[in-house]
């Protein structure tokens, strides 16, 4: 049932609650230069509910939905960064639209069908994206087993079909039971939906900067209605117990991530974003991981072979893993062959040089 005003101002005044305790707490350098984009009054978009509607097609959503690539990525490049400017000054209106081109039409099909061959049509289906946040699609006709079924298009969801069918492969286990799924730097929710709509009984905690959480908190509130979303206030005041009580998701600042228990999380997943972390910030995601995930716990880790952050080199092969995993998966992406990724499980017994030796060969050939 669709939401009305007087919910949506609810889920917005929450989100503005959350997101001056989580900036009040932030920790000094814990954005990375690539992400030190954000608006100074960024509380002021929390008084326009009609921009976050919309928040797929515009620039509320820069730098975390790929249907924005082209524009997002002009900030890398000499004076050619308005809509950034633009954002931070707290100027909103949509960037995109559906595109009606035969041949981009075309193009999208023929991404569409790649998608399929390297998952399932049936999986597809029932998991593209929804209308929640106003996102530009491309309505397909699909025939299967004798029925007709229309498919929302969608080129940043192709990528949250692909990976979440990935992921789902490796912890189908925990299908018919409730397990605890992190997601770091999670963008504005679209995997988490995946896996939350495929693992119904799944307690997701999602980690992010404190902007990012507000954009998770109105995108899943939408997708499902009703669900229990919890933030940094309920963290607040609840302290650790927070994380046994009733939730859905527990939408919290990447640094919350070290008040996790000891063997607590079941899954971690982290899609792109760790590739544009500091040094520092990577040392201390991973020993929150590697601290509070179970033993048989896996971690889907997907992200670039290397990339400059600041005058820091990124490099996947040199990600600081300790030597306590079994590789499940370890592949180049099949659209984007830049991005390696890795699906681990985590051991009881020190697997030593093995799995060092093949962490070191996770080098772009």
């Amino acid at each position: 049932m669709k939401q009305g005003l007087k919910e949506t101002n609810k889920i917005l005044s929450s989100m503005k609650e959350n997101y001056l305790l989580a900036n009040q707490d932030l920790p000094v350098g814990f954005k990375s230069e690539h992400w030190d984009v954000f608006d100074g009054e960024f509380t002021r978009f929390f008084e326009k509910s009609d921009i976050w509607e919309r928040m797929l097609r515009n620039p509320l959503t820069l730098g975390l939905n790929d249907n924005f690539l082209e524009i997002s990525n002009q900030r890398f490049t000499d004076n050619k960064d308005d809509l950034w400017k633009q954002l931070r000054r707290g100027q909103i209106s949509d960037i995109i639209v559906e595109n009606r081109d035969r041949k981009v039409i075309e193009r999208e099909i023929n991404h569409l069908r790649g998608i399929i061959a390297f998952t399932d049509l049936k999986f597809v289906i029932k998991n593209c994206i929804t209308d929640a946040g106003s996102p530009v699609t491309t309505k397909i006709k699909i025939e299967h087993e004798g029925q007709s079924h229309i498919v929302n298009y969608n080129k940043h969801d192709m990528g949250d079909l692909y990976h979440s069918w990935l992921i789902l492969q490796q912890i189908g286990e925990f299908k018919n039971c409730n397990p605890i799924i992190c997601e770091i730097g999670g963008g504005y929710g679209g995997l988490a939906s995946k896996i939350k709509s495929n693992v119904k009984g799944a307690k997701i905690v999602m980690f992010d900067l404190p902007e990012v959480n507000a954009y998770q908190t109105f995108y899943l509130s939408k997708v499902f209605d009703g669900a229990i979303i919890k933030g940094y206030k309920d963290l607040s005041e609840e302290g650790v117990n927070v994380f046994e009580n009733k939730f859905d998701f527990l939408i919290l600042p990447g640094w919350s991530i070290d008040q996790l228990p000891s063997a607590y999380v079941d899954s971690y997943i982290n899609v792109r974003s760790m590739m544009e972390m500091s040094k520092d910030n990577l040392e201390f995601y991973f020993k929150s991981i590697q601290t509070s995930l179970k033993m048989e716990g896996t971690f889907s880790c997907f992200n670039r072979y290397t990339k400059p952050v600041g005058n820091f080199e990124n490099r996947f092969n040199l990600y600081p893993f300790d030597d306590d995993w079994k590789i499940l998966m370890s592949q180049p992406s099949a659209f984007q062959p830049h991005i390696h990724q890795l699906i681990v499980k985590r051991l009881k017994n020190n697997s030593g040089a093995t799995f060092r030796q093949e962490l070191k060969k996770m080098e772009l050939k």
